[in-house]
């Protein structure tokens, strides 16, 4: 937990967000205009740092445009960047949404907002991998990151793995798989050692006799 003094300077951070206070730079995505400060996109992220302190038009005019997320996806990000927080309190799927606002930290390398989207991600998909958004999340994360990040590729393969027998055969999770090859390739070896190696039986409390 952070100290007072810390929740007090954050609070007052935040307070600065898109207001004309000090404002020396605009975000711009989907026709809203987010106003912002060099010096806090500067600190969270090293792309941005290099956009707005170097020979670039952003630097220049002090303008970053966003054309390839939704602007609440922009806003949570933009947010997150002057409080460190992150609530999603939008209307999207929770687990969609942190892998979109994942995609964005990960494009502009916000280490942190990527590590808290993470535990959050895990919380979402605790209480939700048996609900109608989880395929569409999964195959999401599976489409969104590359092989090497596996920060929410192992949440969703755990989620299946842990709870293979009940997503087998359901429609929505063959077509997951069919979709996904990549989520279907980190899967098999799973599978195959279970094959290999079955869960011991349990053993009747009366008789002693397995129970498979």
């Amino acid at each position: 937990m952070a100290p007072p003094e810390e929740k007090g300077f954050l609070s007052s951070l935040a307070g600065y967000y898109n207001t004309d206070a000090l404002s020396d730079v605009t975000v711009t995505c989907g026709g809203q205009v987010f106003k912002a400060h060099k010096i806090i996109l500067s600190a969270h992220s090293k792309c941005f740092a290099a956009a707005l302190n170097g020979n670039w038009k952003e630097g220049s005019e002090g303008v970053i445009h966003i054309d390839d997320f939704d602007p609440d996806v922009v806003d949570a990000m933009l947010r997150f960047m002057y409080s460190l927080e992150y609530s999603n309190d939008h209307d999207t799927s929770r687990m969609i949404f942190d892998v979109r606002l994942y995609q964005i930290a990960d494009k502009y390398d916000i280490t942190e907002l990527k590590d808290e989207v993470k535990e959050q991600f895990q919380r979402a998909v605790g209480s939700g991998w048996n609900t109608s958004h989880f395929p569409i999340a999964a195959n999401l994360v599976y489409v969104t990151t590359p092989s090497q990040d596996r920060g929410l590729r192992d949440i969703v393969f755990e989620a299946v793995s842990n709870n293979i027998k009940t997503l087998v055969g359901l429609d929505s999770f063959d077509e997951l798989l069919r979709t996904t090859p990549d989520l279907a390739a980190d899967l098999i070896p799973d599978l195959c050692g279970r094959i290999q190696s079955p869960e011991p039986a349990d053993e009747c409390p009366e008789c002693g006799a397995l129970l498979w």
